[in-house]
């Protein structure tokens, strides 16, 4: 689709996985067009803090870059937070700079889900190869 000026391209892929520990697990996928001379470092960190902003009381797990199977790297985040309702969540993120766009990938998982879920969500976004 042809956009006009002053529009840009929003769409987030959503993922469906299974429903498991109480937990609808969902993997997102959005795509940065604009990053304005930013390197993966500043996006991800850009990224990070809008979502500790909106998560509030996150624990902070791992925050670093990280080098995929085939060499690409990314920025990887992982926090923990609990909702209103009481169960701890994972949130991991993890961001990519490829092809001139900045992607986001992101899922929520229980801690036990992690080991299982989240194999499936990391062999996922290492299958990963951005379009033209």
């Amino acid at each position: 689709m042809e956009l006009p000026d002053g529009w840009t391209d929003g769409t987030v892929y959503t993922y469906l996985g299974p429903d498991e520990g109480g937990v609808q697990h969902i993997l997102t996928v959005s795509r940065d067009d604009d990053l304005e001379g930013r390197d993966l470092a500043e996006f991800a960190r850009e990224h990070i803090e809008a979502t500790v902003a909106a998560l509030a009381g996150t624990e902070t797990l791992k925050d670093e870059p990280k080098e995929l199977p085939d060499g690409r790297t990314v920025h990887e985040f992982v926090c923990r937070w609990i909702p209103v309702d009481g169960k701890a969540i994972f949130r991991k993120q993890v961001y990519l700079v490829a092809g001139g766009s900045g992607f986001v990938f992101a899922a929520n998982m229980t801690k036990r889900t992690m080991k299982t879920v989240g194999v499936e969500i990391e062999r996922m976004i290492n299958s990963f190869r951005a379009g033209g």
